[in-house]
């Protein structure tokens, strides 16, 4: 697999934290970076599925909430 270098600024709590764990489970800073920017980008994917789920879901809610209004409007109608 081809690699890519970034560079990135973290706050100096987080940076310590970060070696204080890496140092712990004996892995490379790389290797859990990667990790959570996988996972952050997961999280980010499923949360845009469910939006446009949402969204399409209203969408078709709005559909029957307009049938609903033209058969009232259809009973009223009857009664003239």
């Amino acid at each position: 697999m081809q690699k890519r270098t970034l560079v990135s600024s973290i706050p100096l709590p987080l940076a310590e934290r970060l070696d204080a764990v890496t140092e712990q489970l004996g892995v490379p800073h790389d290797q859990v970076v990667a990790e959570a920017v996988a996972a952050w980008i997961d999280t980010e994917e499923q949360r845009r599925l469910m939006a446009l789920r949402t969204l399409a879901f209203a969408s078709s809610m709005a559909v029957e909430g307009h049938r609903v209004i033209d058969w009232a409007d259809s009973l009223s109608a009857d009664r003239h």
